[in-house]
């Protein structure tokens, strides 16, 4: 499982077959997402090829829903990967390499190519997530080489002190973190933890105390995203034949398997404001899946494969820039 954001969306995988199964239910499914349109602004990291600079890397796309569902992927011009919107919905933080070194940086989406470094020590960073009061980043990494310190971080925001959260044993051997989340008041942050036997398990981190609690045990448990109610975290598991979208009751510890999808071919996921809805990337395409009616919908295909979203659901006026390569937009119901 190691090294999953570099390897996994390399893979062919096979298309799903029979998408839709009869007009009415696409019919069906249209209107229900009409009558119940998401709101918003996601921001995406897409791995295409630079023809610039000859080879494959990451650079970040935004998509705003519209009355017309004429969603479109207009790029940003900025290189990057894990990308997180600020509670307010006017920065957009996210890590880039270069040279061998991660920063964490801080864009306006009016002014995109104006980038502001947030670390004043470089790297390795991964999977950052802005805490919902806007006052800390997340996030795992180490600094220097030695990646036998890789831990969970916290970056306070207005005067830029990184602070090590957690305090994993390594005893000699590299450990991965895949994924993390905070909750909604700020105060716990849910991550996955590579362990001995190539398990993933969810740990949940106070943040104040520093104390750690299992949530997950004996499986391949990864990308954890906290639902914006806190009563939920999505998750995904991988069983060697298929990986399985879940969620977990925070307060009862409740499983739910949502839906298997291909595997090595789900990344990320990002929750709807209301709770009932989630938006998900598989290869190079997003869907929208409502948690009531269990119907996903695509929403675009991208020239690229989708890794990282972060999805704002206020109202936001995408800048007008027109895009490099043009998305293509279909709808469409999943074989579940």
């Amino acid at each position: 499982m190691k090294n999953r954001t570099d390897t996994r969306h390399f893979r062919n995988t096979s298309l799903l077959k029979s998408l839709g199964i009869g007009v009415s239910l696409v019919l069906f499914c249209l209107a229900h997402i009409a009558a119940a349109a998401p709101t918003g602004t996601l921001v995406y990291s897409v791995y295409k090829l630079d023809e610039r600079l000859g080879r494959y890397d990451w650079n970040l796309y935004t998509t705003a829903f519209g009355d017309n569902k004429d969603f479109r992927g207009i790029p940003l011009h900025q290189k990057g990967m894990y990308p997180s919107w600020s509670p307010d919905g006017e920065t957009l933080y996210f890590i880039q390499r270069e040279a061998g070194q991660s920063h964490i940086y801080s864009i306006q989406l009016d002014t995109p190519k104006k980038k502001t470094q947030i670390t004043q020590v470089g790297g390795t960073y991964r999977f950052l997530s802005v805490s919902p009061d806007g006052k800390k980043l997340a996030f795992n990494g180490y600094q220097g080489h030695v990646q036998q310190e890789n831990q969970v971080w916290t970056l306070d925001i207005a005067t830029g002190e990184m602070e090590v959260m957690t305090g994993v044993q390594h005893f000699g051997r590299t450990f991965f973190f895949w994924g993390l989340s905070w909750s909604p008041d700020s105060k716990k942050i849910v991550f996955s933890l590579e362990r001995p036997g190539g398990l993933e398990q969810l740990y949940i981190l106070d943040v104040e105390t520093k104390d750690v609690e299992i949530l997950t045990e004996l499986n391949k448990d990864y990308y954890p995203v906290w639902s914006p109610d806190g009563k939920q975290i999505l998750f995904m598991r991988w069983d060697r034949e298929f990986e399985t979208f879940y969620t977990i009751d925070v307060e009862t510890r409740t499983l739910k398997a949502l839906f298997d999808i291909d595997n090595a071919t789900g990344y990320w996921a990002a929750w709807a404001a209301d709770s009932q809805s989630i938006i998900y990337s598989w290869w190079h395409t997003l869907y929208l899946f409502d948690l009531d009616t269990e119907v996903s919908a695509k929403l675009l295909e991208a020239d690229g494969s989708i890794f990282i979203i972060s999805w704002w659901s206020g109202v936001k006026e995408v800048f007008p820039v027109e895009p490099q390569q043009k998305l293509t937009t279909t709808w469409g119901n999943l074989k579940r």
